[in-house]
């Protein structure tokens, strides 16, 4: 299968980047998984860059995708760290029956093992707007399933709760109240989509979401338009 090279070029356009296979994909006979433990919420986007196999998957082979807001769908993996870092396995639907985890069930599940898995959390408010920085240690984005957690922070802002996850380790929020801590999404969002990125906010473009800010309203995520 061919790959989306990690260079800024990725990140160009509106429209899905498709690369086309000429390889037909095999598959080796793996040991099952068995720990439910392992499953975590990835959160992805059909933009900026798709890729597309001429020989598509097994329907059980395909990862267990849920759609969330925009071009946003949330997907799950298996997680896996050693000395070299973390690695992610996509599930399928032939892993739920290993897991014993029904498909419906993977989200509440793997939003439960992400709070096990990163205990620390960290709010890193600005001193000049009422925005603020959450910070996990990785996979940031996927908070947006977390009702919990978005429920208590939304009582520290006035108005909708408004975020902004432009990539995978990301999350920027502040309210509809806060027209300034807003703009300071939007910023957060350049300075992550931009070609020369400051290192405190560079992500590599198989971890790019997407530029729309998202706002919470009554418990349902939707695509900020306008602020009030």
């Amino acid at each position: 299968m061919s790959r989306v090279g990690k260079g800024r070029d990725a990140r160009d356009g509106c429209g899905g980047r498709v690369i086309h296979s000429k390889v037909r994909p095999t598959y080796q006979e793996e040991s099952p998984v068995t720990d439910p433990s392992l499953i975590v919420p990835l959160m992805k986007a059909r933009v900026p860059a798709e890729v597309q196999l001429e020989f598509p998957l097994p329907a059980d082979e395909e990862p267990v995708r849920d759609p969330f807001a925009g071009d946003l769908y949330v997907t799950y993996a298996l997680e896996h760290a050693d000395e070299n870092g973390r690695r992610y396995e996509h599930v399928a639907r032939r892993h739920c029956a290993e897991l014993g985890v029904e498909p419906g069930d993977l989200r509440a599940r793997a939003v439960l093992n992400l709070r096990d898995r990163r205990p620390e959390l960290g709010l890193n408010w600005y001193p000049d707007v009422r925005a603020v920085t959450v910070a996990v240690g990785g996979l940031e984005a996927s908070l947006l399933l977390d009702d919990g957690f978005l429920d208590k922070l939304a009582q520290d802002v006035e108005g909708d709760l408004v975020v902004a996850a432009p990539a995978r380790d990301v999350f920027v929020a502040s309210g509809t109240g806060h027209p300034e801590g807003v703009d300071k999404l939007r910023w957060a969002v350049a300075q992550v989509w931009a070609r020369d990125a400051d290192p405190a906010w560079d992500a590599p473009a198989s971890a790019l979401l997407g530029h729309d800010l998202l706002v919470r309203r009554e418990g349902s995520w939707g695509i900020l338009t306008t602020v009030s």
